[in-house]
Order: structure tokens, then sequence, then C-alpha cells
């Protein structure tokens, strides 16, 4: 169960019609239950609003279809929504861009310019560590895989 003081970001092609996020809508068509849930989490609609998503190449319709919504705490990390006008992928939904900020970033000095004595590494303890944390990596995605299903 989601709580109000998790981080929340829902993308989803909900083929849902409101003016919230689109000001021609007058008859909302599978709206209810989202604006309930969405309203109950406290989440803001992060996609410009009036801005299609969806082109149907048969019919020649344009809609708003894929919407993003995120929690409160998380919609000011959210920056620079926006269709990706270059990508085809010869679908009918648009492709979705937007940068997640969560916090300044410290710089550091580029280490590929530091000089390295390779000759002095121990490359059997690298590349046991490297498939430790690959094994580790491997076994969190199947526990996250099973608790998500």
């Amino acid at each position: 169960m989601l709580n109000s003081e998790q981080k929340i970001i829902i993308i989803e092609d909900f083929n849902a019609y409101h003016s919230w996020w689109n000001a021609k809508i007058s008859n909302f068509i599978k709206t209810k239950v989202l604006i309930n849930w969405i309203n109950l989490r406290k989440c803001n609609l992060i996609n410009t609003s009036d801005i299609n998503t969806y082109h149907s190449y048969s019919d020649q319709l344009s809609s708003i279809l894929d919407l993003a919504f995120a929690s409160k705490n998380m919609c000011n990390h959210i920056k620079n929504w926006h269709i990706d006008e270059n990508a085809n992928t010869e679908f009918d939904h648009e492709v979705i861009l937007f940068t997640i900020v969560m916090k300044k970033m410290k710089l550091i000095e580029n280490s590929l310019n530091a000089s390295y004595n390779l000759q002095k590494v121990n490359w059997k303890n690298f590349n046991e560590h490297l498939q430790k944390t690959k094994d580790n990596i491997f076994f969190l995605l199947q526990v996250l895989h099973a608790y998500v299903i």
C-alpha cells in the first residue's frame, strides 16, 4: 500500500478523458476511480496540459491518453516534461521524456586522468568482486520481481 510519505511517480496509458489534462473534454470517461486515487494520495499531474500523447494513424485522431502523476514530495524533482518530437517509433503513442533531479551532485575530478599502475592490480580479486556484485544485483532483481507479481 502506498502512503503519503513515499515518493511516487505513476506513468501509464490510462485511456482516460478529463479536463484536468485536456481542456476540450467535458464528458469525463474512465476517470472516477483514477481521480479519486490520485486525490487520495495527493498526487499532481506531471504532463503539460493539452499536449497530445497519442495520434492514431488509421483514423487521424489525437488525444491525451498517456499520463504521468507524482506525489507532492516528488513534483519539485521532476523537470522538463515533453514529447520527443524526434522519436520515430512507428507506434500511435508519443515518447514522453522528463528529468528527475533528486539533489545537487558534487562533481569530482575525472579519475581517468589519474595515473594508475595496472600492473599491480589483483585481477583475480577484481573479477571475484564483480561476480559477487552481479550475483547480488541479480538476486535483488528476482526478489523485487517476485514481490511486484
